[in-house]
């Protein structure tokens, strides 16, 4: 009696083994490519092994619209009361919510970047400099799809902001960041040091930097 399996994506039932005496994981080649393009747009392990995850809904605040942090059973989150946090897993099934966040704090550190595509969808000059700058470091496409989030590595310092024809933020604490499952491009799933990074922000230095640099 031939054994059998599951194909791990689509959950079809298949022969255990191949032809050629290999366990066989997927019913299809496009249900191999369909699984590993699944996993290229989950965040790095580093962050999936963390319990600092949230949910976040959309609320309206006068004229804006902010993005309100909550758990999975729909009450308030907040980025600075670990107890309200969960698991990747939890947060992935969106009980509560319409898309899921990370909790920066523990050497997890973010640069996001708002803004940086023009109506023609084309990057900004000053974004495709600090994405070189970041080197192989995960990058996301943010939830309103003209933005992207650069995750890395970073001892917890201030919260910054700049603006002058820019429009960055960088973040190390105290502070949740949206996750879309949007890789930029060939992101990497992997975290790099973003120290460098962040000590120019600190200090103001992007304009002078990429202005030196026309």
């Amino acid at each position: 009696m031939v054994g059998m399996n599951t194909c791990e994506y689509c959950m079809t039932e298949i022969p255990v083994h191949t032809g050629k005496g290999r366990r066989r994981r997927y019913c299809s080649p496009r249900c191999k490519m369909r699984a590993h393009r699944l996993e290229e747009a989950r965040p790095p392990q580093d962050m999936l092994m963390q319990t600092r995850w949230v949910n976040w809904k959309p609320v309206r605040r006068g004229d804006t619209v902010t993005k309100m942090p909550v758990q999975p059973d729909g009450t308030p989150a907040s980025s600075t009361d670990p107890y309200t946090w969960t698991d990747y897993e939890t947060a992935e099934q969106l009980h509560a919510g319409v898309g899921m966040g990370f909790v920066l704090g523990d050497g997890f550190a973010c640069l996001d970047l708002d803004h940086c595509y023009d109506a023609r969808n084309h990057l900004a000059d000053w974004a495709k400099k600090l994405i070189m700058l970041a080197g192989d470091t995960f990058i996301e496409i943010s939830p309103s799809g003209d933005g992207l989030h650069i995750w890395g590595r970073c001892e917890p310092r201030k919260g910054i902001k700049l603006r002058d024809g820019m429009n960055i933020e960088a973040y190390s604490q105290g502070r949740y960041i949206t996750v879309t499952g949007k890789p930029y491009k060939t992101s990497k799933r992997k975290l790099a040091d973003l120290t460098v990074l962040m000590n120019l922000a600190e200090h103001d230095a992007f304009g002078r930097l990429f202005n030196d640099d026309k």
